[in-house]
């Protein structure tokens, strides 16, 4: 009854004239293969451009900082195609705990083999759910991996605090204090939505809309044919102890109907998670409006924080919904980690338009702010392609890569580094691409492992 009283009053709101204006390729996937959307993989005889842009070849020609002697291990969706890259000559030997589906691993890891090509390699699929991938840490930790990479994020896990994926693999750096975590800042930037919840249509007893503002009551996109546009809305209300009830609404007003919901129900037991995916069947484009509806009490405040997914921003008609900042959640969000964005190989290597940035808001158990991306990368850089693989390789999955390389070249040479010191050599000697020192966008700037290295050097000679 309650999903047909708001349908209705819906449609009578948004088709009136007052209306205001992972990559898994499919060849791998079983037969039987149901994808989570609410999980996603962040995503190029080749060598990474960005082994030059990083100077990582600096310190392997001069100083012979190759990576011997350390163990990287890397969590991603699959190495299908490993045996083709080894016989191309792109990998070495890889330690395979878990196959996977795909080859996005494939590219990660050659990438750290360019950079640093005797260092230990080790690979994990993430598994496919969050424990799964809790485990692919935790067996790599075991394994002696000294670096750890990967370029997951995980939708159902809490935007404003920190869960359990985040808090495993805080625990497995405390168990593991020479481990260094290496993850992406993600590729959400441009179409990411934040804002407290403000009351605005009613539209039945204890139901409003959310105002977005600026005269917007709806968010107006256009799907091409065979779009499947994935939307993610949480708010600051304990995870598992959600006191309000927010709906997502996806309607289409040349049509004059409601096409897709989300409406889980919230009564102080549920998540504040609400997920709607929506695919355009019609073999032409469809203009859709997306709302966001509360049930029960419309006076207290929450922030509502959204995140638009597998459209191209540029057919979302208005910006209210395009806020880069505050864009990183999840075990990205760890002090404790490495979070890595993505900058463009042209000079003056400008931040990827998608790639995500800080800094990051925590309301639970306290509201504080965490200071991320900590550092970046390049992307869009050559791999082999095999099994297919998109050539050059996008987004900050292959930023990521980078870092771990350089930081398997440092701990090459200098094995008694710890966590801490490690990370603070990289982020004073940074090549600085933004405001002075860190900012939200760049981090501490474009990791530099000439300057990191002599910074080490200085460092181990002033003993």
């Amino acid at each position: 009854m309650r999903a047909a009283l708001l349908c209705m009053a819906l449609v009578f709101i948004f088709f009136s004239p007052c209306q205001g204006s992972t990559i898994t390729p499919d060849s791998y996937l079983p037969s039987d293969f149901t994808e989570d959307t609410t999980i996603v993989s962040c995503v190029g005889t080749l060598k990474t451009e960005g082994d030059l842009l990083v100077r990582s070849n600096g310190i392997r020609e001069v100083f012979g900082a190759t990576g011997k002697g350390i163990r990287v291990g890397v969590i991603g969706n699959g190495v299908m195609s490993l045996e083709l890259s080894q016989a191309m000559g792109e990998l070495g030997q890889v330690t395979v705990f878990e196959r996977g589906t795909g080859d996005e691993g494939t590219a990660m890891l050659e990438i750290i083999h360019d950079i640093a090509p005797d260092a230990e390699l080790c690979f994990h699929a993430y598994g496919g759910d969050k424990d799964q991938f809790k485990h692919a840490v935790s067996v790599l930790a075991d394994a002696g991996c000294r670096i750890i990479c990967d370029d997951l994020y995980f939708f159902k896990q809490p935007f404003l605090e920190d869960g359990d994926v985040a808090d495993h693999i805080r625990e497995v750096l405390k168990k593991h204090p020479d481990c260094i975590y290496v993850t992406v800042s993600g590729n959400f930037a441009s179409l990411h939505y934040q804002k407290p919840w403000k009351p605005g249509i009613s539209i039945g007893y204890e139901r409003t809309i959310h105002d977005f503002g600026e005269g917007y009551s709806a968010i107006p996109m256009t799907l091409l044919p065979g779009d499947e546009v994935i939307i993610t809305l949480q708010w600051d209300d304990p995870w598992g102890y959600a006191l309000h009830d927010y709906d997502l609404f996806l309607t289409d007003p040349n049509r004059g109907e409601v096409v897709a919901t989300s409406m889980n129900i919230q009564d102080e037991t549920g998540e504040p998670f609400e997920h709607l995916v929506f695919k355009n069947m019609i073999n032409e484009s469809r203009r859709v409006s997306l709302s966001i509806v509360r049930n029960g009490e419309n006076v207290t405040p929450n922030i509502l924080e959204m995140y638009i997914r597998n459209i191209d921003a540029r057919q979302v008609e208005t910006d209210i919904v395009k806020d880069p900042a505050d864009s990183i959640f999840g075990h990205a969000a760890l002090e404790e980690v490495v979070t890595v964005g993505s900058v463009r190989i042209e000079a003056p290597h400008l931040i990827s338009p998608d790639s995500s940035q800080g800094p990051v808001t925590i309301q639970i158990p306290e509201p504080s702010r965490r200071w991320k991306p900590d550092i970046c990368a390049p992307t869009n850089v050559q791999v082999s392609g095999a099994g297919s693989f998109p050539v050059p390789f996008p987004g900050t999955s292959a930023a990521a890569p980078h870092v771990a390389g350089v930081i398997a070249q440092l701990l090459s040479s200098f094995p008694d580094l710890t966590r801490n010191e490690l990370t603070e050599a990289l982020y004073e000697n940074a090549f600085d691409l933004g405001e002075p020192g860190w900012d939200p966008v760049y981090g501490y700037g474009l990791v530099d492992a000439v300057k990191s290295f002599q910074a080490l050097m200085e460092r181990k000679n002033s003993w």
